[in-house]
């Protein structure tokens, strides 16, 4: 399975992105964290349809999840992603727009 990492930071507003993607079944899945002004939230975001993998006419659509409501043909994915996250040195310099 090959991963992407996204990582934006930003010192002045206390704001911290840190993602991990992969692409299955012409959807991409991401899994992230996200510290805003000290609060900590984490999810997965579900991005898909023809216009979203391969730039066409056709329609794209993109759903937001908590951890606890994943669609069951995705937990086991999200887990690889969530441990591959774990696993990403990240970067500590004061800002970062990494994609």
């Amino acid at each position: 399975m090959a991963y992407k990492k996204y990582h934006r930071k930003y010192l002045d507003r206390k704001w911290n992105y840190k993602a991990i993607s992969t692409i299955i079944d012409n959807r991409e899945i991401i899994y992230y964290t996200l510290v805003d002004k000290g609060i900590k939230s984490s999810g997965v975001e579900i991005y898909g349809g023809r216009n979203y993998i391969v730039p066409s006419n056709a329609n794209s659509y993109s759903r937001r999840y908590l951890l606890s409501n994943i669609p069951k043909k995705y937990k086991k994915v999200v887990q690889k992603l969530m441990i591959q996250h774990r696993k990403t040195k990240w970067s500590t310099k004061g800002y970062i727009n990494l994609n």
